[in-house]
């Protein structure tokens, strides 16, 4: 009876220890990560890949990895955002103080003990210069006055839009 009270014992022991990783515990082996872009609606894809998404949203992602986000919209050029890993050294700390090399190796396989910076991605898309300008130009055509022609000129003076028609 003395052995089975002792394998129990060891048994429940080893599988306390084994569950106590303090970064798998506290926070898990993934990470949130709110993104946005001006404009709204633009295409995320991650570098590695996990998937293709459309801001805003928010994207859970391994805390073991790095990522280049890359934004495309049409009419815009891409734009790429760059997110880090960085080992939490209280979390490693703890670890080691609480668990000694059981919650390591568990934390560092599942890269719980790691965090990504930053915390958020915002990212501002430059429109390509076809798409530079207004929306709309607006014309103006004017008849000469002695009426045997026409003028045609833009609002807006850096617009190249100057035509003049003269009748024989």
């Amino acid at each position: 009876m003395k052995l089975n009270t002792s394998v129990r014992g060891t048994t429940g022991i080893l599988l306390l220890v084994a569950l106590c990783a303090c970064g798998t515990v506290m926070h898990g082996a993934r990470q949130d990560l709110e993104v946005q872009s001006s404009p709204a609606g633009a295409t995320v894809q991650t570098s590695p890949s996990t998937g293709t998404f459309t801001t805003p949203t928010t994207l859970s992602l391994e805390r073991k990895k790095d990522y280049v986000l890359t934004f495309t919209a049409p009419g815009y050029a891409p734009a790429q955002f760059n997110v880090h890993n960085s080992i939490g050294t209280g979390t490693v700390i703890a670890d080691v103080l609480l668990t000694g090399l059981v919650g390591v190796v568990v934390d560092g396989l599942t890269g719980a003990w790691y965090g990504l910076t930053p915390e958020a991605a915002t990212v501002t898309l430059t429109k390509t210069t076809a798409a530079i300008g207004p929306d709309a130009i607006r014309l103006h055509v004017t008849k000469s006055s002695d009426g045997r022609g026409i003028s045609i000129t833009s609002d807006d003076s850096s617009d190249a839009v100057h035509v003049s028609v003269q009748q024989q």
